[in-house]
């Protein structure tokens, strides 16, 4: 799905508001863990393994979700509170191009080692866990690095504009568009690994899928959700997010919540749809800016 056809999935939304719930797409299911290519030599290909359809929602106590706003606003001009760590962005659902998280912090006061440029921002509380998730990594004897935390909505712009030079066909398949990336939330890091180019052939390389065969994309699968991290584009999430699968790419939704996701197999964007059976916002019907 690219995200020039956002159009057709704020369409479907908005057509599920009148039934009082969001539809979820027939096709999609929800996935566990990546399936890794067998071989690193050749171009990866990823399995989606069947699952069934989560119909749980999670105890009230022990993540509750903020109170939607009534009336619901129009994505373009959505300010989210700084209190909720549930906010659904994806290629329908986006935020105000003026909106800032309000307790940005740098992470060089969080994060030790020589694991990302100091001026790196994130919200305090995701810093704080992200300091506490990089330092049980270097126990570990592993090496990550952090390749991009906030990003404003400018900073996007730059952003995708720059997978479009690249690559026009497939820019909104792995690259937001602006006010529609996570990463303008300022919980979301993208993580490096310094295994990654001689896995992929390429010293350059610095986001590729093969990074979940790496050392610290493995360790990631296994442990990010003790510090309340999420991978929150895996196999099979796209139908939801617009965006194709990115193992580098994690977000602080809590460690109450990461768990819960872990454990059912369920995925952000799948599991907020369910659990907040109405639009987070009101799709515009031109697409995103």
């Amino acid at each position: 799905m690219k995200v020039a056809g956002s159009t057709l999935l704020c369409l479907s939304f908005l057509l599920a508001a009148c039934r009082s719930q969001a539809a979820l797409p027939a096709s999609a299911t929800l996935s566990h863990t990546p399936a890794l290519p067998a071989s690193s030599s050749a171009s990866p290909t990823f399995t989606i393994p069947p699952s069934p359809t989560v119909t749980q929602t999670p105890s009230p106590t022990l993540f509750p979700l903020p109170t939607l706003v009534d009336p619901i606003p129009a994505c373009e001009a959505r300010r989210p509170d700084d209190d909720d760590l549930y906010v659904l962005v994806t290629a329908a659902f986006g935020l105000d191009p003026d909106y800032v998280p309000g307790d940005l912090v740098k992470l060089g006061g969080y994060v030790s080692g020589y694991v990302t440029p100091p001026d790196q921002l994130l919200r305090r509380p995701a810093a704080e866990a992200l300091g506490q998730l990089v330092s049980a990594m270097q126990e570990a004897g592993l090496h990550p690095r952090m390749l991009s935390a906030y990003r404003g909505y400018y900073d996007q712009v730059t952003t995708f504009q720059h997978w479009l030079a690249e690559d026009p066909d497939l820019a909104g398949q792995v690259s937001a568009a602006p006010g529609h990336s996570e990463h303008q939330l300022g919980t979301v890091i993208d993580f490096g690994s310094p295994e990654l180019p001689a896995l992929v052939g390429d010293p350059l390389i610095r986001f590729h899928p093969l990074f979940a065969e790496t050392s610290e994309g493995r360790w990631l699968q296994e442990n990010a959700h003790r510090y309340g991290f999420t991978l929150t584009n895996p196999p099979g999430a796209q139908p939801w997010t617009g965006l194709t699968y990115e193992p580098w790419h994690y977000r602080y939704v809590g460690v109450g919540l990461a768990t819960y996701l872990r454990e059912s197999g369920s995925f952000f964007a799948g599991f907020i749809l369910q659990a907040r059976p109405s639009l987070p916002c009101i799709p515009s019907l031109g697409g995103p800016r």
